[in-house]
């Protein structure tokens, strides 16, 4: 069972050779990235809600981000108990171990709570650092007390994460055929989390542009922190050990509690985890069966049809490409907004097309960037886009006119948002609809072109997206919408009389630049690069 344990955990997170060393260091600069942002937020709220909330303790601020990080916790350990308990990719390969049902569970559940741990330092430390510079108690005994807290903080998130991934995955297989419902599911959760971060910046933007909170804003984050300052949070328990404040109630609790909740949690999760394990291996042989009839469509139909349908079957399409795409007109809605208000407090007025212009921009590039892998996502089977009886570049202007469609519904929906909130004016909207649709559609063949430069076509588990390919028209989307959202903004102010104009001759100038270096790159070199590319 040991030896299981170190393979998989090796799988996980050993260095794969067949990796590209490019792709992980652009990961790990995103990541980086990323984390730069978040540990800013934290610093940021921390000296703010401390600095005008004379009431609330050190520890009972550190309980909310202990809070949220044990919430983030839970969500990841559902996952995994649901990957590996009760539908692991590899079960008829296991199936097969020398390895008993029970180990085979115990070890994916010591592999689980390893991974949680991990995940919980990778957390908890570089927040509970940073706060504790933003509070000025960055100490020996403060630092002692937070690595104690991460070696007791996986406890009850890991807990709670057996009961809840039962109910969860009972919920998933009834969704099993029902992908266009999980990806409402998933729309609807990507739009609240942004409405709930929009809302975060805009508390913090609005304070430091005014010097003041809004009025029942205060009021708001103070109630907050005094209900997470509570025995029914288990953060509150881990503030008390964090801060060596009534230690032995901190420790007792969770402890005591985490181990039970586990023993039993345990118990009802291995009996469960057996029934789904034995459904699978019997059900399997006849699974994937259907009767389908011949069709009469079209070449380009044809490949239209099976495009969007692997767009829904494929979670990384689905969720990361087309739930994006759907949530746009909300993201940009508030993404306008706030940055409006910032633009508008540092700059001036009048800077709403060029924010408009940025943001959009943007969610552009976050579409388009999948086109890196419409040769890529086809793996194994791309010989057999080599065998059909159409001809490369039908076959490619297809795949993208269905990415510059799905970019021109989200950008056109969130187009007449903007216009009718009065964001912009008629004319600025026309020129914003006009360069985005140039924008996009060189965004699509620069990302087919890149795909046909670099295919990836090795095998991928359940048919993902090679994600480097997608890393680089990200960066270059992002690079474009920043110089774009520059001169909408910069040339209107520089050049009173003109500069409205010039900017939208650059905007439209550029983009369509843009886009013609890309269809022509595209248009001459394609049936060359296609036919180099093999298996």
């Amino acid at each position: 069972m040991f030896k299981f344990i170190r393979l998989q955990l090796k799988l996980k997170w050993g260095f794969n050779r067949n990796n590209s060393k490019m792709s992980a260091v652009m990961t790990a600069i995103a990541v980086l990235f990323a984390v730069l942002i978040a540990l800013a937020l934290v610093w940021t709220l921390s000296f703010v809600l401390k600095a005008n909330i004379s009431k609330i303790t050190i520890k009972q601020l550190a309980q909310l981000f202990l809070t949220v990080i044990m919430l983030g916790l839970t969500i990841a350990a559902t996952g995994m108990q649901m990957k590996r308990l009760y539908r692991p990719a590899d079960l008829l390969i296991t199936a097969r171990f020398p390895l008993t049902p029970f180990k085979l569970f115990a070890g994916y559940m010591i592999i689980n709570y390893i991974d949680l741990l991990v995940y919980t330092a990778v957390l908890t430390l570089p927040v509970m650092i940073v706060f504790g510079f933003a509070m000025h108690c960055l100490s020996f005994a403060y630092v002692m007390g937070v690595l104690l807290g991460v070696l007791l903080m996986p406890l009850f998130p890991f807990a709670l994460s057996i009961f809840i991934a039962i109910p969860a995955v009972y919920f998933m297989t009834l969704l099993e055929r029902h992908n266009i419902v999980r990806l409402v599911l998933f729309v609807l959760f990507l739009a609240a989390a942004f409405a709930l971060y929009y809302y975060l910046l805009t508390v913090l933007a609005k304070f430091f542009i005014h010097r003041d909170w809004e009025t029942g804003t205060l009021e708001i984050w103070e109630g907050l922190l005094i209900g997470l300052d509570k025995p029914y949070n288990p953060a509150y328990f881990l503030g008390n050990v964090i801060f060596f404040q009534n230690v032995g109630l901190g420790l007792g609790v969770l402890l005591g509690g985490g181990l039970v909740l586990i023993v039993f949690g345990t118990a009802l999760a291995q009996a469960v985890s057996s029934n789904f394990r034995i459904k699978a291996l019997e059900g399997g042989a006849g699974r994937g069966e259907k009767i389908t009839k011949a069709d009469d469509y079209g070449s380009a139909r044809a490949i239209f049809r099976h495009n969007f349908k692997e767009i829904l079957q494929t979670k990384t399409y689905s969720y990361f490409y087309l739930g994006v795409a759907i949530s746009t007109p909300v993201m940009v809605f508030f993404c306008n907004r706030l940055v409006s208000m910032v633009g508008a407090a540092q700059i001036g007025s009048g800077i709403n097309f060029g924010a408009s212009m940025l943001v959009i921009a943007v969610f552009m590039a976050m579409i388009c960037s999948f086109t890196g892998t419409v040769l890529s996502v086809e793996g194994k089977t791309f010989y057999i886009t080599k065998l059909v009886p159409v001809p490369y570049r039908r076959q490619l202007l297809v795949k993208g006119m269905l990415n510059i469609g799905v970019s021109t519904v989200a950008l056109l929906i969130s187009a007449v948002v903007m216009g009718c909130l009065q964001f912009i004016r008629a004319s600025e909207m026309t020129v914003l609809i006009i360069t985005q649709l140039l924008l996009a559609t060189g965004l699509v063949f620069n990302g087919i072109n890149l795909n046909l430069a670099n295919p990836n076509l090795k095998p991928k588990a359940n048919g993902e997206a090679e994600e480097i390919n997608i890393t680089y028209m990200l960066l270059i989307g992002l690079v474009i919408a920043a110089l774009l959202g520059a001169s909408s903004i910069i040339f209107p102010r520089t050049m009173p009389d003109g500069g409205a104009g010039l900017s939208f001759l650059i905007a439209i100038g550029g983009a369509f630049v843009y886009m013609l270096i890309n269809v022509l790159v595209f248009w001459f070199t394609v049936n060359r690069k296609y036919r180099k590319i093999e298996v």
